[in-house]
């Protein structure tokens, strides 16, 4: 998936995760709305759950309106889409709903729907507000990587999202902030604060199969390669073909950075001249510390290439696919972490001078 951190309230038709629903009690809903386009006379209308992908009611085009009567389990987040077209709408299903296609957001209708725009203003003056401070940083520090200022800058939209979460716990507003937040931490390997957004979901929010495929996907593999956990080896081969485990390093004594890069990835390339090359030439002689590279989602050849062209000395495991970024729920790369003698991780999202930083926490500067 592509890092996306900035983007309207409304984005939220580019995720559909998931194909379960918690039964619930049932609630009523009418939705209505009007097409602009004449050309849609007579076209179809569909009415959508989020969570279930399921179309749940069809309605026609009829003098450039339609409508929708029924009930559904629960209050979910919902869509309404234009058959061939890109007409959407996101909203809540309960009550009377008159969506506008042109804001991708309900126009009127009851109490969720008031709330649930109350967020997505809210989120909205949010997100231009970090926009702007995000902006004022790079101007006041414009030799700075965006890696090394994103913990803060996600932390400040943490607690925007928990208050929706927690205040909005049993209805689709709740179910709505947390794919928001989702947005906001995943593309930039916020997974702590992700996490802490999980640990305070309602048994309802928990229930959502979107709810269970982010337990099981991302939370889980973070979790289990926390901070403070054991590592998970890796498996891959040698630039010339011989089995390459990260475990033929970690644990046997001395620190391990470990690099997850791709030849394709200019930033890690980056990271490997300006960071990782003076860090090995420092302690390749030594038994404090080795750096060992993962090449992930990369042809080997085009790994090699990119090595000899780097000038990288240290161990590398290749070609080893995708199953690392999902053992450690890595979202992206770099992502470069710190496994200390025993075999326990340090420290992970290092990026920049805050791996020398780390390092010297636990390695005394000769």
């Amino acid at each position: 998936m592509d890092k996306h951190p900035h983007r309207h309230c409304a984005a939220l038709f580019l995720l559909l995760l998931g194909t379960g629903s918690a039964a619930q009690a049932q609630t009523a809903y009418s939705v209505s709305g009007r097409i602009g386009d004449p050309e849609a006379e007579g076209r179809k209308v569909y009415l959508k759950i989020y969570d279930t992908h399921q179309v749940i009611d069809t309605a026609v085009v009829h003098n450039r309106q339609f409508r929708f009567e029924g009930t559904a389990e629960h209050p979910y987040v919902a869509r309404v889409d234009l058959d061939g077209s890109r007409e959407y709408a996101n909203f809540v299903l309960k009550d009377s709903v008159t969506v506008d296609f042109a804001t991708h957001l309900p126009a009127a209708g009851g109490t969720l729907t008031r709330r649930f725009l109350a967020f997505c203003h809210e989120e909205d003056s949010l997100l231009k507000a970090t926009d702007q401070w995000r902006q004022d940083f790079r101007k006041r520090h414009p030799d700075v990587t965006g890696a090394r200022y994103t913990q803060a800058f996600y932390t400040r939209n943490l607690p925007f999202y928990l208050k929706w979460i927690t205040a909005e716990s049993d209805n689709g507003i709740g179910e709505y902030a947390l794919r928001e937040a989702y947005f906001a931490f995943y593309y930039m390997s916020q997974l702590e604060a992700l996490a802490t957004v999980f640990s305070r979901l309602s048994p309802y929010l928990k229930s959502l199969a979107f709810s269970r495929e982010l337990e099981n996907e991302v939370i889980l593999p973070w979790q289990r390669t926390a901070p403070g956990q054991p590592f998970t080896d890796i498996e891959g081969v040698t630039a010339d073909g011989k089995t390459a485990r990260l475990s033929d390093h970690a644990g046997k004594g001395r620190y391990v950075l470990v690099d997850f890069w791709a030849s394709w990835c200019a930033p890690c390339r980056q990271e490997g001249r300006e960071y990782l090359k003076p860090l090995w030439e420092k302690h390749k002689d030594s038994d404090s510390l080795t750096i060992v590279g993962v090449a992930v989602r990369d042809k080997k050849e085009e790994t090699v290439k990119a090595m000899a062209e780097e000038g990288y000395g240290w161990p590398q495991i290749l070609d080893a696919g995708s199953l690392p970024l999902e053992q450690y729920g890595i979202t992206g790369i770099p992502h470069i972490l710190l496994i200390g003698p025993d075999g326990t991780i340090l420290a992970r999202s290092l990026r920049g001078e805050t791996i020398g930083q780390e390092i010297a926490k636990h390695i005394p500067s000769k």
